[in-house]
């Protein structure tokens, strides 16, 4: 089952591969996973007040620090071995940490082929998995209900401009 028949269910897929910084070799030909939800795609720069003389009309405002909050993936899936390889790697907290890049791309209803959107993070790292509740009643479609990534930067890769 791959990527283009989960992306019929959900409407985001996830890739991750190999940061500059080092990471698990499994991780060099991409890791894909599908999810139904993400959160986390914000950027929150601080603000830094300055009073300046002879600036009468209230204090300057500057760019402080950048803070990123973690990429939560929710009810989601990878069948892919070298996602969960990286998943664990992080969690037995293995030398060098295994951090890695990736990109989350929104996709359209529909399954429209090119993606409506681009997210890429930089330098991160698992630091939550949640799998799904058992329940033998009630089958469940997702194995990974929750999967959390901190990272040290986000961008908005941008899309072709309008004609």
């Amino acid at each position: 089952m791959g990527t283009e028949v989960l992306l019929t269910n959900y409407n985001f897929a996830v890739q991750i591969e190999l940061s500059g910084l080092g990471g698990d070799e499994g991780l060099a030909l991409g890791a894909r996973g599908a999810f139904s939800e993400v959160s986390g795609l914000e950027i929150t720069l601080e603000p830094v007040t300055f009073r300046e003389g002879g600036y009468n009309r209230g204090v300057r405002q500057l760019v402080g620090k950048t803070t990123n909050p973690p990429l939560v993936l929710k009810r989601g899936l990878s069948l892919d071995p070298a996602f969960w390889t990286w998943v664990q790697h992080c969690l037995n907290g293995t030398f060098p940490l295994p951090y890695v890049a990736g990109t989350v791309r929104v996709y359209q209803a529909g399954g429209a082929a090119a993606p409506a959107g681009v997210w890429r993070f930089e330098n991160g790292i698992v630091n939550k998995v949640k799998a799904a509740d058992l329940n033998a009643a009630a089958g469940r479609e997702v194995p990974l209900e929750e999967l959390h990534i901190v990272h040290e930067g986000l961008s908005r890769e941008p899309q072709g401009e309008p004609a």
